[in-house]
């Protein structure tokens, strides 16, 4: 599994949200040969993402990893519709007991050092329509940077519930879905090579005043 850098542009007053990094995985259980790698990008500014397990059904959920990630930085779970295809009360008890937090229609806010306040939204799986974008949007701050997350791109983000989404990054695009032209859209499926392995991507604001 390789890991590459992609930028996320935005407009914004706070340089300072450039030193904010996250790390969106796709796939926690193939991820040991990566983990030395990924902790010397880790920083104190880092905030990693972990989009589905994806494990093989005769494979059982294995807590290494994610303990290992957790001692790094906070980390976030996003459910894809694989997940719910197992055991997935085993797998929210293991996130839990691992000190991850599930993102399942709700948010985590966070603070610049300039004292920009950003919001990281994550939607339930979309495929087997558990996502509901309006009960996570209860818990935003007032002119709060807001961050959208999901595995799955929702169907229709030309809405009203999307006017005060300023990014919205996702592992996989579904066909025919409807965009707003306002939001940054960022899709992180890159499957690549003879082989076809997924990325790990290493995420920066790129602040554009």
């Amino acid at each position: 599994m390789e890991i590459i850098n992609k930028k996320i542009k935005i407009e914004h007053l706070d340089d300072s949200l450039q030193s904010i990094q996250f790390i969106w995985i796709p796939d926690i259980g193939d991820i040991r040969s990566k983990l030395s790698e990924i902790e010397r990008i880790c920083n104190d500014n880092t905030i990693i993402l972990l989009s589905g397990y994806s494990k093989k059904q005769t494979k059982k959920y294995n807590d290494v990893n994610i303990q290992y990630l957790a001692s790094m930085a906070p980390v976030y779970f996003l459910w894809n519709e694989q997940d719910y295809r197992g055991n997935y009360r085993d797998l929210n008890a293991l996130l839990l007991d691992c000190k991850v937090t599930i993102l399942e229609n709700t948010s985590a806010s966070f603070e610049t050092e300039n004292g920009t306040k950003f919001t990281i939204i994550g939607l339930d799986d979309v495929k087997t329509n558990r996502d509901q974008l309006s009960f996570a949007l209860e818990e935003l701050y007032e002119d709060s940077l807001c961050i959208l997350t999901s595995y799955t791109e929702v169907m229709d983000s030309n809405i009203s519930n999307f006017k005060s989404i300023q990014v919205y990054l996702f592992e996989r695009s579904q066909s025919n879905v409807k965009r707003n032209q306002k939001t940054v859209y960022l899709e992180l499926h890159n499957n690549k090579g003879i082989r076809k392995q997924n990325t790990i991507t290493v995420l920066n604001f790129d602040v554009m005043k």
